[in-house]
């Protein structure tokens, strides 16, 4: 395995051995051990891609023939979001462990001490951001200093909208870097990748100031629009078309339609079916098994057609709500 398949034009080491692949990561990222756990050494094959975008770079590793155990030497000193192209990622910190696989990513933070099991045909992708510059981006979101550390949940669930969406605007990074012309082709530091990816996962992925920011937020979003998001939140099973909705909150339905998209990023209706899908999903974890019956729940929150909401279900939480029922 080469890394011809991923970031071709930003490739740094080809089909390399076990010291020159740890050199090279460890002077991208942080200095580490790095151990096969068997005995085949002269049968691993590696490589290695990094593309800086000013204080956002992309380290892409691929390695094969054994399982590697890692050992970070030292504390991160930058925002390290870990993704799987292929193969799994045990990271453990303290009591904290994260498996890393095509649903989750895992994000070590700054002063972070960590160990790894990397599988074999393991292909990760590393989107390092440097702390001073997501610490003051933060506080431009905020508008005021930031004083502490951002300290991220350490598990990122791929399968949450925001989460889905940041991940996959990664992979068209990744496409636009083979492109000559492409966005990320501007001169460094210019590029607006760098400030998308860090809005994003800030947005999307919960940590310290997650709170501060939803209230920042909030208190920015148009009248109207507050009104029609507790109107949702209050009842979110009632009738609560487009046209309801702008009645009750005194405003046009394209005005309401328009200010969905722009402040909250989805559209009335499909914020009102993520609320119901969140609370159905809530009364299924408690559920008793015989108790009550998925149909029931479903139609408690307004969904009138079961298979689409089971589908609407799995969609959001990877597994049917029969299987959420009958496990809690």
């Amino acid at each position: 395995m080469t890394s011809e398949d991923m970031l071709r034009r930003h490739a740094v080491l080809e089909s390399a051995g076990l010291d020159e692949f740890r050199a090279t990561m460890a002077s991208f990222l942080t200095p580490h051990r790095l151990a096969p756990t068997r005995n085949v050494e002269a049968d691993m094959r590696s490589s290695v891609a990094v593309a800086p975008l000013g204080p956002v770079s992309l380290v892409y590793g691929s390695h094969s023939g054994t399982e590697l155990d890692v050992d970070l030497t030292e504390q991160v000193d930058y925002y390290d979001v870990n993704l799987s192209w292929e193969g799994r990622n045990r990271i453990t910190c303290g009591e904290d462990e994260v498996i890393v696989d095509s649903e989750t990513a895992g994000i070590i933070s700054p002063r972070m001490r960590v160990t790894m099991r990397l599988s074999d045909s393991y292909r990760q992708l590393h989107v390092r951001i440097e702390r001073y510059a997501l610490e003051r981006h933060l506080e431009e979101l905020l508008d005021r200093p930031v004083v502490a550390p951002i300290r991220f949940r350490q598990a990122m669930d791929l399968r949450a909208p925001a989460a889905a969406t940041w991940a996959r605007s990664v992979r068209l990074l990744v496409d636009d870097l083979e492109t000559l012309d492409g966005l990320a082709a501007q001169p460094e530091g210019e590029t607006p990748w760098t400030s998308f990816l860090m809005t994003g996962l800030l947005l999307g992925q919960p940590h310290n100031y997650t709170e501060q920011l939803a209230q920042r937020r909030a208190a920015l979003r148009p009248g109207g629009l507050r009104r029609a998001l507790d109107l949702i939140e209050e009842a979110p099973e009632r009738d609560l078309s487009v046209e309801r909705l702008a009645h009750l909150a005194g405003m046009s339905p394209r005005s309401l339609q328009r200010q969905f998209r722009e402040y909250v990023g989805v559209t009335p209706r499909e914020y009102v079916v993520q609320v119901r899908l969140a609370r159905a999903h809530d009364d299924l974890r408690i559920a008793r098994p015989g108790t009550i019956t998925v149909a029931d729940v479903a139609l408690s929150w307004g969904f009138s057609h079961a298979p689409r909401f089971a589908a609407a279900y799995r969609r959001r939480y990877g597994e049917l709500p029969s299987v959420t029922l009958n496990t809690s």
